[in-house]
């Protein structure tokens, strides 16, 4: 497809609250109707790496430490900063958008880290907030879990396995103890604010070489997708206000990810999941015709909770007037 729009985060799972579940988007519904649908397995981000011809199981940590500036060379993991608390009984994970970490926080978790971890081979870097990596000695990679498959669940189940000499899963309980007695951790709590009492081991590998050059130009904040975008030498641009500002050029195929339900629908944040939700409306769902019209083809894909949801969007699209729009949430 010449113009590919994903968006995570909106077909809302069966247990989201009401308001979500009740969204309607008249502009993204009437579209749907009108499309060539399917399903394919995999959602979240294993869609978005199997366009590259990578598995959930890539290096992701690499691929994004590349893209933040880092160096390319040496094993990585993501070692993201996360916070963890009990929720209906249960302890549940949550990353590091409802930390919303200040720099010098940053700076004294990274030091008590690297303090303590030296001796086992680690080295722990932060390009950005709230993501971070460690350098780990290649013969103790561990087998992971992404992160967003573990964010709302009890995350010991999920722990790293793995390596010849080091031990994941105590590694990772260490870690949370010494960030629990941390001077920041008190200081978040007399504020009343959530801490940051665990890192999530995950994304393992080496940067990968020859990926193919899957689309011409990638329009995107998020970072998976810019760094296979950077990896694969596609174009890469931020994300605009609209369709009218991608670049067209006959026969060549973009891949737009607009991002922006990710951070409030992984805080639980309803208000602010709804405004996105219709600011994103205004902005590109209600000029799907225009995006037509210019590209020829579109594709909009929709991550759901077991599988991804696929709206082919062709120029027979304009004439199927008789198709009735469903609720958002029926496509889910």
């Amino acid at each position: 497809m010449p113009l590919t729009l994903l968006v995570p985060d909106l077909l809302p799972p069966p247990d989201a609250p009401a308001p979500m579940r009740s969204l309607r988007l008249p502009g993204l519904e009437t579209w749907l109707a009108r499309a060539d649908a399917s399903r394919e397995a995999g959602t979240g981000s294993a869609w978005l790496l199997r366009q590259w011809g990578l598995a959930e199981e890539a290096p992701v940590a690499a691929l994004t430490l590349a893209a933040d500036g880092g160096p390319h060379e040496g094993s990585w993991l993501r070692a993201d900063p996360v916070h963890q608390r009990v929720d209906r009984n249960a302890l549940v994970l949550h990353d590091a958008s409802v930390l919303a970490l200040e720099a010098g926080e940053v700076a004294e978790a990274l030091a008590a880290l690297n303090g303590f971890f030296a001796a086992d081979g680690l080295e722990f870097v932060a390009p950005a907030a709230d993501r971070w990596y460690v350098r780990v000695p290649p013969e103790e990679l561990p087998r992971t879990v992404p992160l967003e498959r573990a964010v709302g669940r009890n995350p010991f189940g999920m722990l790293p396995e793995g390596g010849s000499r080091l031990r994941w899963p105590s590694l990772f309980s260490e870690a949370q103890m010494l960030l629990a007695n941390l001077p920041l951790n008190a200081a978040r709590e007399s504020a009343g604010r959530p801490t940051l009492n665990a890192v999530w081991f995950w994304g393992g590998g080496t940067y990968p070489a020859g990926l193919p050059r899957r689309y011409s130009c990638v329009a995107a904040t998020d970072p998976l997708a810019r760094s296979l975008a950077l990896a694969s030498g596609c174009a890469v641009q931020a994300l605009p206000a609209g369709p009218a500002r991608l670049p067209l050029r006959e026969s060549e195929e973009c891949l737009v990810v607009v991002d922006q339900l990710r951070a409030p629908f992984r805080r639980g944040d309803v208000d602010e999941w709804l405004a996105a939700a219709h600011e994103i409306e205004r902005q590109w769902f209600s000029r799907l015709g225009e995006a037509l019209a210019a590209f020829g083809r579109v594709r909009v894909v929709l991550p759901a909770e077991r599988d991804t949801a696929l709206f082919d969007i062709t120029p027979g699209a304009r004439w199927r007037v008789l198709r009735r729009a469903r609720p958002l949430a029926s496509h889910a």
